[in-house]
Order: C-alpha cells, then structure tokens, then sequence
C-alpha cells in the first residue's frame, strides 16, 4: 500500500496515474494497492467456438469491454482485497501501520552507501572504526527508516528512476556526532545537507526546528526497538 506516485512497475496503476494526471490534475495523494512485482504473462490468446484466433472485439459486451484475461493466481483478487480491507480498517480506527517502502534500489546502492559512510568516517574523523553497520543494515536504515530519501525531504516526488538517480546525491552521517555511527544513529541526507547538519549540534536543531528534530528522534526510536537496543 502507498500513494499513487509511488506505483512502479504496475500497469494499471500507471495507467490511472496517467489518466488523473491528464483529466483531472491529480498526480498523487490517493493509497492504492499494487505489486512490485513486473507482469512475465500476456494477454491470452482468444480462440471462438470454432478453434481459430478470432477479434476479441466482436465479442465485447460493450466497446472497452476486455474480453480476453491475463493468467493469474485465483487467490490472489482476493488477497488484494483483503489489504484493502485492513488498509481501511486501520484508518478508521486511527492506527498507524508501517507498510512496506516502495524503494528501487539495488544491493550495489547499498553497498555505495556504506562504502560512501566508510570514506566520510575516514575523513571527518580520522578513521572508521565507530561504524557499527554492515551492508545489511544500511539496507535497513536506507529503506526502512528513510526510504530512500533525505530525512529532510520525506515526500514522495522521487519515484522510479528519479529514486534511483537521487541515490547518487545522499549519504549515511551521524545524527548525534558524539556517537557511533549505529543503526539508531544515522540518517539519509543529501551532500550539502550533510554538511550543513555536520556544522549544527543537536541543540540547535532542537530549538531551531523543533518538528524535524522530534521526527527524526522517533524514526531513530524505532531503530532502537527493531533491535533491542
């Protein structure tokens, strides 16, 4: 589940994101259900009464009408609508529920991400060795906590490629530099967000910005009790 700009590699989601763009204006805004996953099947091939490749348009009900399907798992209508269901379900009884990041990064991103903290360590510090992440957990931090975007900007513009591109402009930087480099200690910023946050002390974003600061505090909460810290 995730907002409609989020839906990659789904036809008809794409789709209806073309058409509300297009007639009504709308580009997102809107939850949706949708797979990740690429479609591999086709549109089965349409045979008549007789046996032989027929115009499935002759046999629409109504123009528009699909006549033909695309093979799919029996359960899986019922699975969708099921999601539905719990989606609204917890809506309306005001319960937040963490859905799965829709990020498009590959396990080349993440070990750039933890090559890149690596080096910043190195440099700023004068060694690496308060890195308490592997690959594995930069994945955790990168997708989970931030979904793939700066801490700053948690809105859901990049997608897709645009994800993939923004990739290239973020890095891995203590949030509190007088602690390690931990699971619970590093956030998602872009380079020159980076160093302005490295030129700040905690103090100062807690009186200055105040909101961002109570976010970032909570999103590193849940760090600590995915782990036990």
């Amino acid at each position: 589940v995730a907002d409609l700009r989020e839906s990659t590699n789904d036809p008809l989601s794409r789709a209806v994101r073309h058409r509300l763009r297009r007639d009504y204006g709308i580009e997102g805004g809107i939850p949706v259900v949708f797979s990740l996953e690429k479609p591999k099947a086709k549109l089965l091939p349409f045979k008549g009464p007789s046996g032989e490749e027929e115009n499935p348009s002759d046999y629409q009900i109504v123009p528009g009408f699909r006549v033909r399907i695309i093979p799919v798992l029996g359960t899986i209508p019922a699975i969708f609508g099921q999601v539905m269901a719990s989606y609204v379900v917890t809506q309306l009884a005001g319960l937040q529920v963490q859905t799965e990041p829709v990020v498009n990064f590959d396990m080349d991103h993440y070990h750039m991400l933890h090559q890149r903290l690596i080096e910043h360590e190195e440099l700023l510090y004068g060694t690496s060795t308060q890195v308490q992440v592997d690959v594995e957990e930069v994945m955790y931090i990168a997708k989970e906590l931030w979904r793939g975007r700066s801490a700053r900007d948690q809105s859901t513009k990049d997608v897709g490629r645009g994800m993939w591109r923004s990739v290239n402009e973020l890095m891995l930087v203590r949030w509190d530099q007088a602690k390690p480099a931990s699971v619970s200690n590093l956030i998602l910023l872009r380079f020159k967000e980076a160093d302005e946050h490295e030129s700040m002390t905690l103090e100062d974003i807690r009186e200055n910005e105040p909101a961002f600061f109570m976010r970032v505090t909570s999103v590193l909460k849940r760090a600590e009790v995915d782990f036990g810290i």
